[in-house]
């Protein structure tokens, strides 16, 4: 290990001695013999062990003529939130996408409006309507109209973070439907044949 320009930022530990292990180039894994008690050490190294450590947020204390902070009134009011307005330091605003949140208006838009863009997790209902009607098509007596009932009762309330094509959504109704059809076409002449054989 190169130990001539050792980085003392950037240190790993022998498993077996504890010595310092520095580490003065980016690298994916470490193979090397410790210098202290020359056991073999193995290590993978992950890309954010190299990253600098981020940048401290510097909040202003506000001056008798300058705005305040809705959240922290002796500091700075330097942005405003983009849902609701109010004046907020940068130690109260959150940046998500292009827009800067206050915390509350980032739990309401996330927890109690299920803002598309804030969800972590999306049920894609297009998508277990689809395998409804493929995967368990011999039952799709039953299946089909739960996939119909999916697709139109969460067709709006089905946004994602990124955006889906549509054609998911199309092909699980299509074939729904189609199921649906074919039933009622079956049970429709099934009936015919035994009016036909009491008659």
């Amino acid at each position: 290990m190169n130990t001539d320009s050792l980085n003392a930022d950037v240190s790993l530990q022998c498993p077996t001695c504890r010595a310092r292990l520095n580490v003065s180039r980016s690298v994916d894994r470490v193979e090397e013999k410790c210098p202290v008690c020359s056991s073999q050490i193995s290590m993978a190294v992950f890309p954010r062990f190299f990253r600098e450590e981020p940048e401290m947020i510097n909040d202003r204390i506000a001056s008798e003529d300058e705005a305040i902070c809705s959240f922290h009134g002796e500091l700075k009011a330097e942005k405003v939130c983009d849902e609701c307005g109010c004046l907020m330091s940068l130690r109260a605003s959150v940046n998500w996408g292009d827009r800067d949140y206050c915390l509350p208006c980032l739990y309401q838009l996330r927890e109690e409006k299920k803002s598309a863009s804030f969800v972590a997790q999306a049920k894609l209902h297009d998508n277990l309507a689809l395998a409804l009607v493929t995967w368990l098509a011999p039952f799709s007596f039953f299946t089909a109209p739960v996939a119909l009932f999916l697709l139109l009762r969460y067709r709006k309330g089905s946004q994602t973070f990124a955006p889906r094509s549509p054609l998911r959504w199309w092909l699980a109704l299509l074939l729904s439907s189609a199921w649906i059809l074919l039933w009622g076409a079956v049970i429709i002449i099934w009936i015919s044949l035994i009016l036909d054989e009491v008659s």
